[in-house]
């Protein structure tokens, strides 16, 4: 068994769990049934954020229906209904799969994500994962969210680790590009929803976590 020496940082939302697809099908379905057109790549630009108001459907679909219901009431029905579907989901393929490798090769395991810390942590419960995480940062933890490195630069403070030590997997560009700018290499593993999107600044691009080689990234113990 090999004993290497490091940390992998995981994003949550659309690496662990596919979170992000049931939100933009009923986002879809809303505006096709209002007579509009859901602006899917805007959408995809808030991805691997939270709070982001580059794009905001509510605002655009509450104007289209133009019968009294707000963005806020919107915004709360989607993410309501969407957690229905999410609830019933198991992690994306490799996930448990690279967790067992990783912790078996001697990794310190940690998470960081823009999402709140109820709703990673309760997933992560749900799935039976939570406890293989030694260091969980969620945007409850930081002002800023991703593309801002914050997250990842308080991953590393509570690791107590420099970035040359840790590699990160993101799903979206905002996420690579955080890890970018705390210093710190990342693979991207892409889902349906964010393939089209940039990922110059990763180390490479795996269509699943059971393609990540960790002997690449980590260097064996003395």
């Amino acid at each position: 068994m090999q004993n290497l020496i490091g940390a992998l940082i995981f994003d949550f939302d659309g690496l662990i769990l596919d979170t992000e697809s049931p939100e933009i099908q009923i986002w879809e379905r809303l505006f096709t049934e209002a007579g509009g057109r859901f602006d899917h790549q805007a959408y995809l630009g808030t991805i691997g954020s939270w709070d982001n108001s580059s794009y905001e459907p509510g605002v655009h679909l509450a104007r289209l229906m133009n019968h009294g219901v707000t963005p806020q009431e919107l915004v709360a029905r989607v993410r309501m209904e969407s957690a229905e579907c999410i609830a019933q989901e198991r992690p994306l393929p490799g996930v448990e799969r690279l967790i067992a490798r990783a912790r078996g090769a001697g990794l310190r395991l940690a998470l960081g994500s823009s999402s709140p810390a109820a709703w990673v942590q309760g997933h992560l419960r749900r799935l039976g994962l939570i406890q293989n995480f030694e260091i969980l940062v969620t945007f409850d933890d930081v002002r800023q969210s991703k593309p801002s490195p914050e997250i990842f630069l308080t991953v590393l403070a509570r690791l107590g680790i420099g970035a040359e030590q840790a590699l990160v997997l993101e799903d979206s560009y905002n996420g690579v590009l955080a890890a970018n700018r705390a210093g710190i290499r990342a693979v991207a593993v892409p889902n349906a929803v964010t393939a089209a999107q940039d990922f110059s600044l990763a180390e490479e691009v795996l269509d699943t976590l059971d393609g990540l080689v960790l002997g690449k990234y980590f260097p064996l113990a003395d």
